[in-house]
């Protein structure tokens, strides 16, 4: 009698296996990232409240109209002070990538760069000024007992010497 046919038993592929071994790397990937950054959550940032235009009016939504127009007005001032402090950063870089370096010139760049963004920061809180001076006084009142007040351990910690 004849043996039987016994079939050739099939290996496994070795892209197949490979395939398997990056979507497995993948997907621990893909956990990894969430578990570090988390999914944003708009609840996340509300023990923490700034007075920006911006938390006005997620705080107040009935002035956002108002807070609005605010921001419009001062959108062009704004985005000019933008791009200056991003023309001096540009300028200090690029002098600080010199090849004849040259200290004076690169202290001016940076003293350029201080006056660009104090410039920047004064139009925003003329901008905060207006929209909190916009709000009515029980909504003014409703805003400072949800904004965070600082405390000497903030500001111990963002004066400090380094």
């Amino acid at each position: 009698m004849s043996d039987p046919v016994v079939p050739a038993r099939r290996q496994p592929s070795v892209l197949l296996i490979v395939s398997l071994c990056v979507n497995i790397a993948l997907i621990a990937l893909a956990v990894s990232f969430f578990m570090r950054t988390g999914m944003p959550h708009p609840e996340m940032h509300e023990g923490k409240r700034a007075l920006s235009a911006q938390s006005l009016m997620r705080m107040v939504p009935a002035e956002e109209g108002k807070i609005r127009a605010i921001l419009e007005a001062h959108h062009h001032q704004i985005r000019e002070l933008k791009k200056t402090a991003l023309q001096a950063r540009e300028e200090a870089f690029d002098l600080l990538q010199a090849k004849d370096f040259n200290a004076d010139a690169f202290a001016k760049s940076l003293a350029a760069v201080q006056a660009a963004d104090a410039a920047l920061e004064a139009e925003t809180v003329k901008i905060t000024a207006e929209s909190v001076a916009a709000l009515t006084p029980q909504e003014r009142a409703s805003i400072a007992g949800e904004t965070k007040r600082p405390d000497r351990a903030e500001l111990r910690r963002l004066f400090r010497k380094r």
